[in-house]
């Protein structure tokens, strides 16, 4: 009896194995499937929110691209809005591109001529309003002495009117300290007070300053998006200093690195073909009542044959207890750049006080020769 029944125990061993062989295929498909469909839902998505703008400006062409699919779409020439009116839930910005025009085709996206069309590709930041930024890297462009006040020290309860009367006495760029209360002991402003500036209507051109320890990647991006122009920041702070200067390039703002005083000159070397301002602290940063650094004039002095040998345009920024006493020999030394807190603002006239600034500057030794 025992003999006649093994045959059948085989054959029930034989049906269970490929039952599950069956029903493991049937898992592995199904699963397949439905990794498809998500992946063509996102592709649909995606491209749905990127094909209906983009913008032009004189350094290329912005072009919306689905990113999954690689399809790139040409754009008509003089469009002016930067990101579409309505994005999907969690979409990333970096999916927003501005291409460089194609050598022949005039176009973006990969050229059909395939003479390289696509050369190069940055994030734009939801904030940057091409028509400020356009005007921001013209005046960092220029020739002209920059007289950059240091909004800090203002009246914050009133700081839209502040940078008004600021601006209407003839400054040029709004300066922003932002400290994360980790890389000094002080906590000042964060991203919503710049965005806020943009909604109030301020249209000069804003240079952030993180004075930030470990977060400088995710800060560049916050205030990207808030509508800073030049954002610089402190190498302390950084863990990869060439993908963060190159990470703020990709989005269409200017960069630089700041030079505390006991920082060496030689961390510059490996950047100049990099940077767009080399900010330099007279003070170290987060403390009142510290002196002006005398060591300063020599660093200056340093840094813009540094430049002079680099070849490139750079600025030469100055911060730190700026005033009519210093800044004629600061000017002498090289910089064109000034940071002025206090002067300007405890003044009883921000006007008279900014051109008295622009009048020492522009006289000095370095700036007629």
């Amino acid at each position: 009896m025992h003999i006649e029944e093994m045959p059948t125990l085989k054959l029930s061993q034989s049906s269970a194995t490929t039952f599950k062989r069956k029903r493991l295929l049937v898992t592995v498909v199904v699963f397949a499937g439905l990794v498809a469909i998500i992946a063509i839902a996102r592709s649909t998505l995606l491209s749905s929110a990127l094909a209906p703008t983009g913008r032009t400006t004189n350094r290329g062409v912005l072009a919306n691209r689905d990113v999954l699919s690689m399809r790139s779409v040409p754009l008509p020439s003089g469009t002016r809005q930067l990101v579409p009116n309505a994005l999907p839930k969690g979409a990333d910005m970096s999916l927003f591109a501005r291409m460089s025009t194609c050598k022949c085709c005039k176009s973006c996206g990969i050229c059909p001529k395939r003479c390289g069309g696509m050369k190069r590709s940055v994030v734009v930041g939801a904030g940057v309003d091409p028509t400020i930024q356009d005007r921001a890297d013209a005046l960092l462009a220029s020739n002209k002495v920059l007289i950059c006040p240091a909004i800090q020290t203002a009246n914050l309860a009133e700081m839209g009117p502040e940078i008004k009367r600021a601006m209407d006495g003839g400054a040029d760029i709004i300066h922003w300290d932002i400290m994360d209360g980790h890389f000094t002991e002080k906590l000042t402003m964060g991203p919503m007070f710049v965005k806020s500036m943009r909604k109030y209507g301020i249209t000069a051109p804003f240079d952030v300053h993180l004075v930030a320890d470990d977060i400088v990647d995710h800060l560049v991006k916050e205030f990207a998006d808030a509508g800073a122009n030049y954002i610089t920041f402190h190498p302390e702070g950084c863990k990869h200093l060439d993908r963060t200067l190159s990470m703020i390039k990709d989005m269409g703002l200017k960069c630089g690195l700041v030079i505390n005083p006991g920082t060496p000159l030689s961390i510059l070397e490996s950047v100049m073909d990099q940077v767009d301002i080399i900010l330099l602290m007279s003070v170290n940063p987060g403390f009142k009542g510290q002196p002006f650094k005398d060591i300063t004039y020599s660093k200056a002095k340093a840094v813009k044959e540094m430049i002079r040998q680099s070849g490139r345009k750079i600025r030469l920024e100055v911060d730190g207890r700026v005033g009519t006493k210093n800044i004629e020999k600061l000017a002498d030394m090289g910089c064109d750049m000034f940071v002025v807190g206090g002067a300007i603002f405890n003044s009883d006239d921000y006007g008279q006080t900014i051109s008295q600034l622009r009048y020492l500057a522009e006289n000095s030794v370095s700036v007629n020769h």
